[in-house]
């Protein structure tokens, strides 16, 4: 599947989620860490929804999850994804596997250099047999993997070992292993992009240009300014050296509570996090008319679209979430179950 059609089907499911949520989007974190590696196996209606697999370091080396899909896709399984994780010494990834059920089958390996400290990304893909058609969900059946010795020793991934090795990026590195410039090959401009990034003296971004090489012309911008509990981004868009569009966002922090501001065409929404020890215990959703000011009091003059409710065991995993759409009046409940295995 090429990278363009990739973009087109996020942005429809991004357009179907808008101003919701997504089910199930909290991390399985125990509130106490086993010792030992271990396993935890979320359900739902006695449905397997999620695999964590965590090594005697809690590093997570597997990750299997089922999602939401649209309902127009009508597909006859769920959209299914595998993150797997191989480590260094120093604890950087190395090696990566990612499936999507319906993208494909990708394995990702990290090459760190030394001097200077750099960054090479290289891709290698899964070989199809047969044509696929664009979202038909084709690869559904990585279902079958529920660990990651199983995953390491399919011939899926024998397939994609053997399959060309094709270098996306190399990135440089600064003492704290950020990245402050990254150079890929981009198809779609026939040229080389690089991305230059600065950060200010606590390590946040500041500055983020994206450019061709050998025209120097400017592709994109990222600002970010900081102040003591806020944060302001803007993204400049450029074409043929003309800024097209700006977007503009910002996320304001306060005492167990987090909110995010966004906004599009003339409406400004509102996500405010409520956290109760760390954990995400609601999420209520509003929107109002922008008048101007990016950052803006929640007040009962703003309009509440949609709230998400969490609810956790003792152990720390999710055990319930509730979601309430103000818009349509529908309330949506979803409960799961766990199974802690050592290894």
């Amino acid at each position: 599947m090429s990278n363009l059609k990739l973009i087109l089907y996020s942005l429809i499911i991004s357009q179907n989620v808008c101003g919701q949520f997504a089910f199930n989007n909290i991390e399985l974190k125990l509130e106490i860490p086993l010792s030992s590696s271990y396993r935890i196996i979320q359900t739902e209606k006695g449905k397997i929804k999620k695999i964590l697999e965590f090594d005697n370091n809690g590093k997570i080396i597997f990750d299997y999850r089922e999602t939401e899909i649209p309902p127009f896709f009508k597909w006859k399984e769920p959209h299914r994804f595998i993150y797997a994780n191989k480590y260094d010494k120093s604890g950087r990834i190395i090696k990566r596997y990612d499936f999507n059920s319906n993208a494909g089958l990708t394995i990702y390996t990290y090459e760190h250099g030394d001097n200077p400290m750099t960054k090479t990304i290289y891709e290698q893909k899964y070989a199809d047999t047969k044509k696929v058609k664009m979202n038909t969900n084709p690869y559904a059946f990585i279902s079958k993997f529920k660990n990651l010795e199983q995953l390491k020793k399919s011939k899926e991934v024998a397939n994609i070992i053997s399959s060309p090795k094709i270098k996306l990026y190399i990135e440089v590195l600064n003492p704290d292993n950020k990245p402050i410039e990254r150079k890929e090959y981009s198809k779609m401009y026939n040229d080389t992009i690089i991305t230059s990034i600065k950060y200010n003296s606590k390590g946040k971004e500041l500055f983020k240009r994206i450019f061709e090489k050998n025209t120097n012309e400017t592709k994109r911008e990222i600002i970010s300014e900081y102040n003591s509990n806020s944060t302001n981004t803007e993204i400049r868009y450029f074409k043929n050296g003309k800024k097209t569009s700006t977007y503009r966002y910002a996320e304001k922090t306060g005492d167990n509570t987090k909110t995010d501001y966004s906004e599009r065409k003339g409406i400004l929404n509102i996500r405010h996090y409520t956290y109760n020890n760390k954990y995400l215990i609601k999420v209520s959703v509003f929107e109002t008319k922008f008048k101007g000011n990016l950052i803006v009091n929640i007040t009962p003059n703003l309009t509440k679209t949609s709230e998400m409710i969490y609810k956790y065991n003792k152990k720390g995993l999710l055990e319930k979430e509730t979601m309430t759409n103000y818009k349509t009046g529908k309330k949506d409940i979803r409960k799961y179950k766990y199974k802690i295995v050592r290894k």
